[in-house]
């Protein structure tokens, strides 16, 4: 049981992880001995995010990245095969969210949440499984969220996006199959984040979200990381196409 659910020396890049629950997943999949290829667009953030993972003993690079650059992606993927020799499996973490009314929205704002939610992870997809179509083995996992199948208040765009996600990674499941490719997703509930951080800050607000999830507390990143390992790991050897929601029990509303 204990090597069905080993991802040891396995190679994972970790899009969006110079802090934040992608900080996180990096910290998790690292601790459990991973190799890992770690890239944001913040640069200074992503190089002290480097040097932690580095200082608990994982063997990691980095490099900043644009998602919505497919130039800067493939160059990325290519610095990690060249590096690694390979990628095992792709977490395709980084996202973006604005909080806006529908008729407030403006086009650039739509756009911004469509290219990085949807965009970066159809470019890193694409750019990762080329390279795992030539070893016939792989596993991505894409970040949804209740979002994509619940309506949030303030996040059309957002919402839509995840919604996107979510089917995105059933189609390319059905798509890579045959390579032996498995492609699911994490859907986040109320996990305790930066981006959430305000609305945690008012009583009210935060009581309210707390009340509509089951098990009755946000969640910390770390309850999202025994999915993310299972998935990266051969225990998941037979699933794939799927979204696994990781939120309490938000979702049975």
């Amino acid at each position: 049981m204990e090597n069905l659910f080993s991802i040891k020396d396995r190679v994972i890049i970790v899009t969006g992880s110079a802090q934040g629950i992608g900080l996180t997943y990096a910290r998790g999949l690292a601790g459990q001995g991973a190799k890992l290829a770690l890239c944001d667009r913040q640069a200074d953030k992503l190089a002290a995010a480097q040097a932690e993972v580095a200082a608990a003993g994982a063997e990691v690079m980095a490099a900043p990245v644009d998602v919505t650059s497919p130039e800067q992606v493939q160059g990325f993927v290519a610095q990690t095969v060249a590096r690694f020799g390979r990628i095992d499996a792709l977490v395709n973490n980084a996202g973006v969210l604005l909080r806006r009314t529908p008729e407030e929205m403006t086009a650039d704002e739509w756009d911004f949440i469509q290219d990085v939610n949807v965009r970066g992870t159809f470019l890193f997809a694409q750019a990762v499984g080329r390279e795992m179509i030539k070893r016939r083995e792989g596993a991505i996992v894409n970040i949804a969220s209740i979002a994509s199948r619940q309506a949030l208040s303030l996040r059309l765009g957002y919402c839509t996006s995840k919604a996107a996600v979510e089917h995105f990674t059933r189609t390319l499941a059905y798509e890579w199959g045959r390579y032996n490719i498995r492609v699911n997703a994490i859907a986040p509930g109320y996990i305790k984040s930066d981006m959430n951080a305000d609305l945690r800050a008012n009583p009210a607000v935060y009581d309210k979200m707390v009340s509509e999830v089951p098990l009755g507390r946000f969640g910390e990143a770390d309850d999202l990381l025994g999915t993310m390992v299972f998935l990266c790991s051969p225990a998941a050897a037979y699933v794939s196409g799927q979204t696994i929601y990781v939120d309490g029990g938000k979702t049975t509303q």
